[in-house]
């Protein structure tokens, strides 16, 4: 994140190949920072598309953890990284719903390779370093919960849709 929010344009070109070509191990703190990098490079409609990706994995990462505290991480990342894309988003409604649809997709059929529990330190059990908790639900769940926070993302973004339409 330091590299793509620095000033090193070699370095962050090196990074921006790298995420892009290995999305899938890199977590969504990252991919909030290239869509930055991307939007930054007049690369709007793609650091639109990363940033959703990066918003519904921050989702479904935060609903795997057990500390309702560390959710607000989310927002923080969408308040960082969010508001000129999503006015640049939103713009375009037609736009925006085809690129939706991309970011579900690639959600759905890529699996992570980073650990999920980025967002567990981002809570107040972290803070209070209490290592008797188990702050993550269980591995079985993953899928469901997954599942479950990818189709509310779609339900939510639906309805948006409609009442702009």
């Amino acid at each position: 994140i330091e590299i793509l929010n620095g000033d090193d344009k070699n370095l962050k070109d090196k990074i921006v190949d790298s995420v892009l070509t290995n999305p899938n191990y890199y977590n969504p703190p990252v991919i909030y920072a290239l869509s930055k990098e991307l939007f930054a490079r007049d690369r709007k409609r793609e650091a639109s598309y990363w940033f959703y990706v990066g918003q519904l994995r921050a989702r479904y990462d935060a609903n795997l953890c057990l500390d309702n505290t560390a959710k607000q991480g989310v927002s923080v990342l969408n308040g960082i990284y969010g508001p000129d894309i999503n006015k640049y988003a939103f713009e375009n409604i037609d736009s925006l719903e085809v690129t939706v649809n991309k970011v579900i997709s690639f959600v759905r059929t890529n699996g992570e390779n980073y650990d999920h529990r980025w967002i567990n330190l981002h809570g107040m059990d972290a803070v209070q370093n209490i290592n008797a908790k188990e702050i993550s639900q269980p591995k079985d769940k993953w899928p469901e919960i997954k599942t479950k926070t990818v189709d509310d993302y779609y339900k939510g973004f639906i309805e948006y849709v409609k009442s702009k339409k």
